[in-house]
């Protein structure tokens, strides 16, 4: 009966390798896992004036969206992946873009006013200058 001899030293180069590939696997599959965890992403929308309602929040992009309601409150309606942008916007306030990263599933959106000057005239009767009267 033979007996095969390995050196120590070749052993101990394939038993760093093996560990080293399951290294590198287990964090490709991590980061693979991160990527591709979807959430429920739900939030209230707010403003310098309180809650927004009627707020509207878009997945960029799309047309899947849903309204916020009374207190300004929502849940968007599908899943939502990491670099989902979600675009919030409202009537007299500026849009606002929220990119959703890590394992966000709150979110608070600050909307900012849109400053707007109203300028009225009223004009009750119309007038005739007393000089365009003596000269008729």
């Amino acid at each position: 009966m033979k007996t095969l001899c390995i050196p120590k030293q070749q052993n101990v180069l394939k038993t760093c390798m093996a560990f080293g590939m399951v290294l590198i696997l287990s964090l490709v599959t991590t980061t693979v896992n991160a990527q591709e965890t979807e959430r429920t992403v739900t939030g209230q929308v707010t403003s310098t004036d309180g809650v927004v309602p009627a707020a509207t929040v878009l997945l960029k992009g799309t047309y899947i969206g849903v309204v916020c309601d009374d207190d300004g409150k929502f849940t968007f309606p599908q899943k939502l992946k990491e670099n989902d942008v979600l675009v919030v916007t409202s009537l007299g306030y500026k849009d606002r873009e929220i990119k959703i990263t890590g394992n966000m599933t709150y979110i608070e959106p600050f909307l900012d006013d849109i400053p707007l000057v109203i300028i009225a005239a009223l004009r009750t009767k119309a007038t005739v200058p007393p000089s365009d009267i003596e000269k008729n």
